[in-house]
Order: structure tokens, then sequence, then C-alpha cells
């Protein structure tokens, strides 16, 4: 049987999405939706026909890869790869496609970057042998908002207030941008991507929560109704605090602001996501924000980030077993998936 690796069409998108849910079913990693694949083929920034791949056999879409690098500049090349694992055959032609596309977009010095579930111990040793180090894990934290939830306590002088629409937009983006430029490897989003990803269903202005000094904003909680489909599970997308207002609680006060009143909207369970070395005290913060009730937990997104430069022998590479982190009471750390990004948004929760 030989595999037929194409450019997918948006009339693949429940195929992809099929093919990919056997990978998440398998290496218990969230699934997609077809609107989800549908969203990220339509993205201002994607160029499916020649930055994608579908890997088919005998008729059947079996694997899915792609390139992508919203900025265009080549400095960072992501790869993402998901198949059924009943054809594990149809990875190394689609890591192929995937690096040398990456190879031909990279500026010089420029670098390629993949992730892999623990589980999934053929990918991470494939992605080894090509190279691939290990860099950082990824966490999620999942809360449950049924019982009390702490009060927020707001620094002086700050004051809040919802989103008002376009004469926001670019304050609010501005600030989102701003909050995360201290992230290792930061790349600006272009602001037509941040308004797709942004808006896209099921936005709510409602759930977009501006903390104000004076004109100034000072912080930001961009939250989304639900995840991942879930509708009973709220998600933080974005949230921020610029530099001259941190470290004065303004985070953590946002942080239990979006989750009182994602449970207002009848929500049992709330959830973002963040980088597990984020420089600017993020866990703790998440950590701090659910209150210290046993039923919040951190999810590790297994396997971790690797990266190679793009033109780097390939070499081989151990990713190690876990960070060295000891999961603090309370929390329950597990191993769900790789961070390479949210294919419902790239680079979806964070805090800066």
């Amino acid at each position: 049987m030989s595999i037929e690796l194409r450019p997918p069409k948006r009339e693949d998108a429940a195929d992809v999405a099929d093919a990919l849910n056997r990978f998440s079913r398998a290496f218990g990693m969230p699934e997609e939706t077809t609107s989800g694949i549908e969203n990220w083929f339509a993205a201002p920034s994607a160029d499916i026909e020649n930055d994608a791949r579908v890997a088919v056999l005998d008729g059947e879409i079996v694997g899915y890869a792609d390139v992508s690098d919203s900025t265009r500049e080549g400095r960072f090349l992501w790869i993402d790869t998901g198949f059924d694992p009943a054809h594990p055959d149809v990875v190394a032609p689609l890591l192929d496609f995937t690096e040398e596309r990456a190879r031909q977009l990279a500026a010089p010095g420029g670098a390629i970057r993949a992730g892999a579930p623990e589980p999934a111990a053929g990918l991470r040793k494939l992605l080894e042998s090509r190279g691939f180090a290990f860099h950082h894990f990824s966490l999620r934290m999942a809360a449950d908002v049924t019982g009390e939830l702490p009060e927020p306590v707001w620094p002086g002088g700050i004051s809040g207030r919802r989103f008002r629409g376009p004469d926001d937009e670019q304050a609010v983006y501005g600030a989102h941008q701003e909050t995360f430029a201290d992230q290792r490897d930061f790349e600006p989003d272009p602001f037509e991507d941040w308004q797709y990803w942004s808006y896209r269903d099921p936005f709510d202005p409602e759930l977009w929560f501006l903390a104000l000094d004076g004109e100034q904003i000072a912080g930001i909680a961009l939250c989304r109704s639900e995840w991942g489909g879930d509708t009973d599970f709220g998600w933080v997308s974005v949230l921020g605090v610029r530099r001259p207002w941190r470290r004065r609680g303004l985070g953590l006060a946002l942080l239990q602001h979006a989750f009182r009143e994602l449970r207002a909207r009848g929500k049992s369970r709330v959830g973002l996501g963040v980088d597990a070395e984020n420089p600017t005290g993020a866990v703790r913060l998440y950590e701090r924000g659910y209150g210290g009730r046993a039923q919040a937990h951190l999810v590790r997104q297994a396997g971790g980030l690797g990266w190679r430069d793009v033109a780097a022998p390939r070499q081989v590479s151990g990713l190690p077993d876990t960070d060295g982190r000891r999961p603090r009471p309370g929390l329950r750390v597990s191993r769900l998936r790789a961070g390479v990004r949210c294919r419902s948004r790239p680079r979806s929760a964070r805090l800066g």
C-alpha cells in the first residue's frame, strides 16, 4: 500500500479531525472538532496549500501535518503532526515534508519546533533521531468552581469594566502583546490573526474584562464560554498584566474575577494554560487563584517542546521523563499533550 501526501482541502476538515482524534484517544489528548480544523484552515496566516499535508492510505485520511509561522519572519517554524496510531508508517513522510518546508521558510539561524505526547514513544524517538531536544513543559490548569470562590481584592486605583468592541480593540491588542513580550522567544501576533482568533465563535465581549488605572489598561482577562466544545468548561484564553502594574495582586484579582464570572454563566469548571517556566510567576499565581481547593489540578502538557536549528545535523538527543518538578499538595499532575500550540488558538492561554 502506498502513502499519498497531498494538500488538505477545506472539505477534508471532518476527516482530518477524525484521524487526529484517533491519535488523541490513544494518548489521552483533548480531541479536535471539525469546526476547529475549519477555523485553522481558514486562518489569515495559514497557507494549507503549501504548508500542510494529509496522508492518504487506500482513500482514507490517516494523518496530518503542517508548518506554521504566523509572522512569516522565519525565526521559529512550528511543526504539528497527528496520525492514526494504526498507521505509524505515515509519520516519517509527514515529518520529511514539514522539515523540508520549514527549511524553505526559515531565515538564517531559524529553528524548527515540535512536540510529542510522552506516551507516544515511537513519535518521540523519531523526533529525537531527527535532532529535536527537550526544551520545556507546558501546563494546563483546570479547577472545579462549583464551591465557594475567593472574592477578588483589587489594588488601589484600579477599576474594571467589560470590552467595548471597536473602541477598545487596538488598546486591548497592544496590552495583550505587551504583557507577553517577556516570555521566551516571543513573537507578536499579527493584528489580522489576533482579530481572527479572538472573535471566532463562541466570542462573547461580556467575558472580556479590562482592569483600568484611569484611562490606561493595566491588565486584561479575555475568556471564552467553552473549551474544546465542552459548554460546562469555561476558558481563560488570555490573562495579562502590564509591567508597571505587576506585583500588586492585579493578576490574581483578574483571575478570581474571571472564575466568578464564568461560574455565574453556569460553568462548573474553568481552565487555562501556561508555560511551566513562565518568567512572570504565572504558575504560582494560577495555583493561588483556585483558593487551594483539592479539586483543582495542573495537567502537564506531555512530552515537552523540542527544537533544533534548521541547519543542525540530525543527532539523537533524549527527552527527560520529568522536568524535575514535584506536584504541590492539592494538585494532580497528569500527562496529556505536547504544547506545540493549541490548534484553536496559537499560544491561547498566557499570562504576562
